[in-house]
């Protein structure tokens, strides 16, 4: 009677150690691959290659499973992909920062600008992003002495700065009596929708546009001492400058109040041209330089019909609220 032994062999993490000669009738067990596989074997037989065989049962199995449409496991890791492609993470990341700076830097799709509407708008504006990124829907004009926002898709007026070189600026004397000089008062900066602003910086469609007027060569001037309260000044710049008697215009305040946080004068009131236009909606905002020598007057103008719009009406609004002096 044969004897029968059995012998087993423990092979761990798929490794098989092969060219065992058994005997007939010899039960060996393997671990292939976390799995317990029992052979019975004739003498003189080897224990097979169970990894060749676990290698020939892989390959057999792909085109059975392309017929059926079942995924084929493969055995390429993320690195052999990147080495097939030429590439390696540390590209990919390089690649990533490049495109994302690149995108910053030129506003794509409005991101910078939605990115900065997350920042307060005096940290924008002490950094001055906002003078090359618009933050939301205005951007920052920036000048000697000031500065205030516009609405992103308004223009800069290029002849005001053509015109400055050409010929001195005849300036508001203190009492805001304009001096004679046959040219009138070039502002200092303006702005308004596209196409719309003419060599004086003035709309010439829409009459909508903002400007500012640098008024020099004062001594000692502050708005209490010289203009008193912010009513009897409106009602002086009203009288004296935008509807001077016998000008054909009739100027009405609506609103007249100083603002101490910003250390201005603000004045909202309406200009009726008559016969020349539609009536005007104005809003100036004056202040003094600090020094005295200078008197800076912002004005917002549009018709009266567009201030009815609430959602353009803030949009103005928001521009005379933002000039302040630097």
């Amino acid at each position: 009677m044969k004897r029968i032994a059995t012998l087993s062999f423990c092979l761990l993490a798929g490794t098989v150690t092969h060219g065992f000669v058994v005997s007939k009738g010899v039960r060996y067990t393997a671990l292939v691959e976390s799995k317990e596989k029992t052979f019975l074997a004739d003498e003189g037989d080897e224990i097979p290659d169970t990894d060749k065989d676990e290698a020939d049962m892989a390959t057999a199995e792909e085109p059975i499973a392309r017929q059926e449409g079942r995924p084929i496991q493969s055995s390429m890791t993320t690195m052999d992909a990147m080495q097939a492609m030429g590439t390696s993470p540390r590209r990919i990341a390089l690649s990533f920062l490049s495109a994302s700076g690149i995108a910053l830097a030129g506003n794509f799709l409005g991101v910078t600008s939605r990115l900065l509407t997350s920042v307060p708008e005096e940290t924008v504006e002490a950094s001055g992003l906002d003078t090359y990124f618009p933050r939301g829907d205005f951007k920052r004009c920036r000048a000697q002495g000031y500065t205030y926002v516009v609405p992103k898709e308004w223009v800069a007026d290029t002849f005001v700065e053509l015109a400055k070189a050409q010929r001195q600026v005849q300036p508001l004397d203190y009492d805001m009596k304009r001096r004679d000089g046959g040219g009138g008062t070039l502002p200092d900066s303006a702005y308004g929708p596209p196409g719309r602003l003419n060599k004086k910086g003035v709309s010439e469609s829409g009459d909508t546009n903002v400007s500012v007027i640098v008024t020099k060569g004062l001594r000692a001037f502050s708005l209490q001492s010289n203009l008193g309260s912010p009513t009897s000044a409106a009602e002086k710049l009203l009288r004296l400058s935008i509807a001077p008697e016998g000008s054909g215009r009739v100027a009405t305040l609506l609103n007249a109040f100083e603002d101490s946080t910003r250390r201005v004068y603000q004045f909202e009131y309406i200009v009726d041209r008559g016969d020349r236009g539609p009536p005007l909606r104005n809003t100036s905002v004056i202040a003094a330089s600090p020094s005295g020598d200078k008197l800076y007057t912002l004005t917002v103008v549009a018709p009266l019909e567009l201030w009815k719009n609430p959602g353009y009406a803030a949009k103005l609004d928001k521009i005379a609220s933002s000039f302040h002096l630097t």
